[in-house]
């Protein structure tokens, strides 16, 4: 494990945010400009535009400069763990180092990295440089994916990493290491303010407070997925406890025809109720398989993909604006307290996130809606410093 610099108490002292800036500051104080490189060209950077200019130009290449001495002129980026306080008229827009180094505006500017912390460097950015920009991002590059970001545990060591907020967070890293985010923030962004106010409105309708709160209501209440998935996994729960061993899966189907008969359930929702229930076999069968579900393991309940993708959503909310810190900070809790009452574990609470997931949006294809989650729970689960390891589920100290 790396050794971090860590403040005494009662003295300022900086400390590496993440992993990214301690590998930074260990190419600094190596004086390696190559290496400085490679970590950089495998990062996330962010630059701040005006929110005017961004709500109207959007992606549009825009970066702010300043005035150094000597009369020349820099740029400003900042790595994950080093994003600024939260500023009312500037945002926060994700960059890279190939995507500097294809609108870079010219020569006279120079690259500052992390500006005022041991983690510093400039770079300077003749055509030459920023041909070695390009190379080196190749190469550090060349194994990953080229449709997605990498999917990667990032914690923030000056995050909360005990208690329940860390707790709460925890319960939305499938979507964190997913997206390659920090787990373990409520900042000024989760990934990019106009990442964040697309997917807001592209993927959930919503772009004004109330519609931000009206979603995380069903969020929290586990309505935003469709109900079927949960009926059906209830009336097994149900009979598991009456049976006191592994239920049949004849008696699983019969018993829901008569639950639905007394509800007087239209007939295609009979229909769909015992397709469901072959899927949700054929689901676990390959969770088992693939480490998701222990070999004699069921899923007890899928609302945990409603409350573990509340926890995302208020962090959306916050980075788009649509909410205040408090509003989102009670979500996450809200959405931690939530599933410690629904689930026993770690585990168990992934696999009924996972099954949530797949049977909204995949069709037994176990492309990226089954990869991507089942990615995130194979770190999760065995990385030594994750949260899941780290943080026990039942923790509910403040410390």
């Amino acid at each position: 494990m790396t050794n971090r610099p860590r403040a005494r108490a009662g003295t300022p002292r900086w400390q590496a945010a993440t992993e990214i800036e301690e590998a930074l500051l260990k190419a600094v104080q190596n004086k390696s400009r190559r290496e400085y490189l490679r970590i950089l060209a495998t990062a996330d950077l962010f630059h701040y535009v005006p929110k005017d200019y961004q709500d109207k130009h959007g992606s549009r290449a825009y970066f702010p400069t300043e005035d150094i001495h000597g009369g020349s002129l820099c740029i400003v980026v900042r790595t994950a763990g080093e994003r600024l306080p939260r500023r009312a008229q500037f945002v926060a827009v994700r960059t890279s180092l190939p995507e500097l180094e294809a609108v870079w505006p010219g020569s006279r500017y120079t690259l500052h990295v992390n500006p005022g912390t041991p983690a510093f460097m400039r770079l300077t950015a003749s055509a030459l440089d920023r041909r070695r920009w390009r190379k080196t991002a190749a190469e550090a590059t060349a194994s990953l994916p080229t449709d997605s970001r990498p999917t990667r545990l990032l914690t923030k060591y000056t995050g909360p990493r005990t208690g329940p907020l860390a707790h709460a967070l925890a319960c939305g890293a499938h979507l964190s290491v997913a997206n390659g985010v920090l787990w373990n923030e409520i900042g000024d962004v989760y990934d990019s303010y106009g990442n964040e106010v697309k997917t807001l409105r592209e993927w959930w309708g919503t772009t004004t407070a109330h519609e931000w709160q009206e979603q995380m209501d069903a969020l929290l209440s586990g309505t935003n997925s469709p109900p079927e998935p949960q009926f059906v996994l209830d009336v097994r729960q149900q009979l598991a406890l009456e049976t006191e061993g592994r239920v049949d899966t004849e008696l699983w189907r019969r018993t829901c025809t008569a639950v639905l008969a007394n509800l007087e359930a239209p007939a295609e929702v009979e229909r769909t109720v015992q397709e469901l229930i072959g899927r949700v076999l054929r689901y676990e069968a390959r969770f088992r398989a693939d480490g998701l579900l222990p070999p004699d393991g069921f899923v007890r309940s899928a609302v945990g993909y409603d409350y573990g993708r509340a926890v995302g959503f208020a962090r959306w909310g916050l980075s788009a604006r649509l909410c205040p810190f408090s509003a989102a900070e009670e979500a996450v809790l809200r959405a931690g307290e939530l599933c410690r009452e629904a689930y026993r574990s770690w585990e168990d609470f992934s696999a009924g996130y996972a099954l949530g997931r797949v049977l909204r949006f995949d069709t037994e294809e176990f492309g990226q809606w089954y990869t991507k989650v089942l990615d995130p729970h194979l770190i999760l689960t065995k990385d030594e410093e994750s949260p899941w390891r780290t943080i026990p589920w039942n923790s509910t100290s403040t410390v």
